[in-house]
């Protein structure tokens, strides 16, 4: 999970180091995993230790960018169903996708697809908006 630089300040906000959940990989700060777990995934609760502080990345998921498909929804993740219905929640996460792959560009120097992001995040929504029509 790439972590914006707003990501990391509110994390260490919380006291938290900087080395001791994220990890620079691809010239990006990323989330560290631990035991193939999320550093903040309290595997005895199965909640998210910051979960109020979470990265934007985790507010998205299971919205993901795929470079070679575009925005999908992660089919592992059980709540991938409420996406799929509820589409104003999905259409304020694409909102939220929009900002975070801007944020990663002028940050890092990320680069993306603008038009595979629009092509594939319309598809979804239409997707979405049948499903939800009577």
């Amino acid at each position: 999970m790439p972590l914006l630089r707003e990501d990391v300040e509110r994390l260490e906000e919380l006291s938290l180091k900087r080395e001791n959940f994220a990890v620079e990989s691809e010239g990006f700060f990323r989330l560290r995993n631990v035991g193939g777990y999320c550093v903040f995934y309290d595997t005895g609760s199965g909640r998210c230790k910051v979960y109020d502080a979470r990265p934007l990345g985790c507010r998205l998921y299971p919205l993901v960018f795929d470079e070679e498909r575009g925005v999908l929804l992660d089919p592992e993740c059980p709540l991938a169903g409420f996406f799929s219905e509820e589409c104003g929640e999905l259409e304020g996460a694409l909102l939220l996708l929009r900002r975070v792959l801007r944020s990663l560009h002028a940050e890092y120097g990320y680069r993306y697809s603008e038009k595979l992001l629009e092509e594939s995040a319309r598809k979804l929504l239409s997707r979405c908006q049948q499903r939800a029509a009577p």
